[in-house]
């Protein structure tokens, strides 16, 4: 689902969901969803689809559980999403998903997915939520959970979409879906 014709871009911020403890040895870049998180990516997959949440464009880390979280969605989706692979949404700081948002895209893209880590999402939502702290505290005041999708919506593309006014229309986790 597009964002509203009065709204240049739609972000949806997912948090990759469950994954399993390291093993000896194993990176935590490698770490893969356990069976919590499959099903949790497997409800938020289900309930995107419900909800006809398609991102025109979709960033996604490629730390594996942010992968694997990807490869749930798609198999429900019922578009080829367009998808871009960045390591930067691992290793660096919220400054990296911004800088996404921030980034000029084509006028095609209405909405982009940015499938991720925290705090970086934490940081980054309450950047886009600045102009308005108590939704942010009522959203996600108790965390991001795994497998969440923050959707916001604003109404300016560019720096100016990272400037604090986003507005909050809604948050799902596998709780809810």
């Amino acid at each position: 689902m597009n964002p509203t014709p009065d709204t240049d871009l739609r972000i949806f911020l997912v948090r990759h969901a469950h994954a399993a403890w390291a093993l000896p040895g194993m990176r935590d870049f490698d770490r893969p969803l356990d069976d919590r998180g499959r099903e949790e990516a497997a409800r938020l997959a289900a309930a995107m689809s419900v909800n006809a949440f398609e991102p025109d464009l979709v960033c996604c880390s490629t730390a594996r559980r942010c992968l694997e979280t990807l490869g749930i969605l798609q198999t429900r989706s019922s578009v080829k999403l367009r998808i871009d692979h960045s390591d930067a949404l691992y290793a660096a700081n919220h400054d990296a998903y911004l800088d996404l948002i921030a980034s000029p895209h084509d006028k095609a893209i209405r909405s982009i997915m940015i499938i991720g880590h925290n705090p970086m999402l934490e940081d980054t939502a309450q950047v886009l939520l600045q102009n308005d702290p108590a939704t942010f505290e009522t959203a996600l005041g108790s965390g991001f959970p795994t497998a969440g999708l923050l959707i916001l919506d604003c109404d300016r593309r560019g720096a100016s979409a990272i400037s604090g006014g986003a507005r909050f229309i809604g948050l799902l986790s596998p709780v809810d879906a």
